[in-house]
């Protein structure tokens, strides 16, 4: 008998050892989404990007009108031309139409490589934001919308995320 009871013990001992150490697992979710067009902070680097993308624009539009008018001329003037010196403005202007090519090429360029740093920027300052609010909020588990196929939104997070990151220093 004192054998059985001793196993029975023993056996509670070892079942009940796991809870005794399992920790409460605290989950959150944020929607990346609403963090991009809500924050103040990103707000700041699109206005800067579509600033920089309607200059470049601009820019190309004014060329390309300069270019229009030039071909206008040369088929004005063509019959009143040589032909050497006719064969020189088509060679310059489809120098023209290459650097307005190029600069097209290049304003595509820089507007990759612009929106590829800030993205950059912006992830790296979300994932230190979002370690630091789960470590002073002691978060298990902390996931993004496109990861999460169903969430009680009791532990959205996605506005404590927007307010924290506007709050941190860049």
């Amino acid at each position: 008998m004192k054998k059985v009871l001793a196993c029975f013990v023993f056996l509670g001992l070892l079942m009940a050892s796991p809870l005794a150490y399992a920790q409460a697992i605290k989950v959150g979710y944020f929607d990346m989404d609403r963090v991009l067009n809500e924050s103040k902070r990103w707000a700041k680097e699109r206005d800067a990007f579509v600033k920089r993308g309607t200059e470049l624009q601009k820019n190309y539009e004014k060329k390309a009108a300069e270019l229009k008018a030039l071909k206008e001329s040369l088929e004005k003037k063509a019959g009143m031309l040589s032909e050497q010196a006719r064969r020189e403005k088509e060679r310059e202007f489809q120098q023209k139409v290459k650097d307005l090519d190029r600069l097209g090429q290049d304003a595509d360029a820089e507007l990759k490589q612009m929106n590829k740093e800030s993205a950059t920027k912006f992830n790296k300052s979300l994932m230190i934001v979002i370690k630091k609010l789960g470590q002073e909020e002691k978060y298990t588990l902390i996931l993004e919308t496109g990861l999460v196929a169903y969430a009680s939104k009791e532990i959205d997070i996605t506005d404590r995320v927007i307010k924290t990151f506007d709050a941190a220093k860049e």
